[in-house]
């Protein structure tokens, strides 16, 4: 999936200031403005706001012109003009947010399972696995005894740590036997070697 972040702007108020000079033309009239909020984006959700932009164009020549070229009244009043909230524009901020606290969060709980699954394991428990190499797998607890673990590894590997659960299937079990003792097995732990057990 492909991510663009960029800036867009959207309308958020016209109107219409009455008997004021144009700057070009000179003729006293009716010039009509238009403010719209640029905001950043991210794959078109929008995620906070950045400024706004004010567009005028002359009811006589209609031609357009800058902010900056109003009279310092006229500025004041379009800094002073009641904008329509926009909410919407925080959007996407406010899922990261969310998401950003459920994940953690998340994290955290796993962590606090984990630490107590490690002191009590029993046959059938999968324990995903942290290599050195950067890979990750899985391995299935096989047998308890009062001082070892023995297990059987999967035979696969993964790349990323939320595609290590695919990997557990009974078929990718084969002949990889090992046995860890008690103590080696609180070790891989503390080493962030193990890092999920799930227990069905």
């Amino acid at each position: 999936m492909m991510i663009l972040v960029g800036v867009r702007d959207s309308n958020i108020k016209n109107g219409t200031i009455l008997n004021e000079k144009c700057p070009k033309c000179n003729q006293e009239n009716s010039l009509h403005f238009s403010i719209y909020r640029r905001y950043t984006h991210l794959t078109l959700i929008p995620l906070f706001p950045v400024g706004k932009i004010v567009f005028i164009d002359c009811d006589h020549c209609k031609e357009t012109f800058d902010y900056e070229d109003l009279s310092g009244n006229i500025q004041l009043k379009l800094r002073n003009e009641k904008l329509d909230a926009t909410p919407w524009m925080f959007l996407g901020s406010i899922v990261l947010v969310v998401f950003i606290i459920f994940t953690i969060s998340n994290y955290f709980d796993e962590k606090d399972k984990t630490s107590i699954l490690i002191q009590n394991p029993i046959i059938g428990d999968v324990y995903n696995l942290k290599f050195s190499n950067g890979y990750y797998s899985n391995m299935r607890i096989d047998k308890v005894t009062k001082d070892s673990v023995y297990t059987t590894h999967n035979d696969f590997e993964a790349y990323m740590p939320y595609e290590i659960d695919d990997l557990d299937k009974a078929e990718n079990f084969s002949d990889q036997k090992v046995y860890y003792s008690r103590k080696d097995i609180l070790k891989l732990y503390q080493e962030d070697k193990i890092i999920k057990i799930r227990r069905k």
